[in-house]
């Protein structure tokens, strides 16, 4: 039998699936108390603010969402950076929640330091971390040494987000499969020419 989920991964689990479809601003902490069946005090005991709560969720499906899609195994075979970034790509329609979160953080910032400021903080660590991975790669002269491999990363990271953005405004996105193969040619122009390290 499963472990019965605390108190707050409850609190996570319910705000992020309110925040992600009907929006951070329209949510009030009396709200989310009154739909967990728990008071507000029981959501502060959990979270210091509802900003908390939001930036708590964003990070929990990070590495939910996106962390443990990066650190799965590829299918066999796939072992080339444009190969294992198709892979991951092809799976983003599973992270719709995370942009979806992303895009209420980056609203809720403009009118909240706190919230700025940590997302600021915590995404630039990502990308840090994820930098790092890449890094790999290019020393494996899968990507050109001559690129900075932080933009790329940036970039990469921009699309998905992109694709967040995209989906609050209620365009029809492409394929996994299709948004995979665009990922895959990205990558391969970013080898290094005539195949040299």
């Amino acid at each position: 039998m499963a472990d019965e989920p605390t108190t707050r991964e409850r609190l996570l689990e319910l705000a992020s699936t309110v925040f992600a479809e009907e929006g951070y601003a329209a949510a009030s902490v009396r709200d989310l108390a009154a739909r967990s069946q728990l008071t507000s005090g029981a959501i502060y005991g959990n979270f210091r603010s509802k900003a908390d709560l939001l930036l708590a969720a964003i990070d929990t499906h990070i590495y939910e969402d996106l962390v443990a899609g990066m650190l799965q195994e590829p299918p066999e075979g796939v072992s080339e950076i444009a190969d294992v970034l198709a892979h991951l790509f092809a799976g983003y329609e599973e992270r719709r929640q995370l942009r979806a979160l992303l895009v209420e953080g980056a609203v809720a910032g403009r009118g909240d330091a706190e919230v700025r400021d940590r997302l600021a903080e915590d995404q630039s660590e990502k990308l840090a971390e994820w930098s790092e991975i890449y890094r790999v790669w290019q020393e494996r002269a899968e990507i050109d040494p001559a690129l900075d491999i932080r933009a790329v990363v940036t970039l990469l990271w921009a699309m998905e987000l992109g694709l967040g953005v995209l989906e609050v405004i209620g365009l029809d996105l492409p394929d996994g499969d299709d948004v995979a193969a665009v990922v895959s040619r990205f990558m391969r122009g970013a080898a290094p020419p005539n195949g040299s390290g």
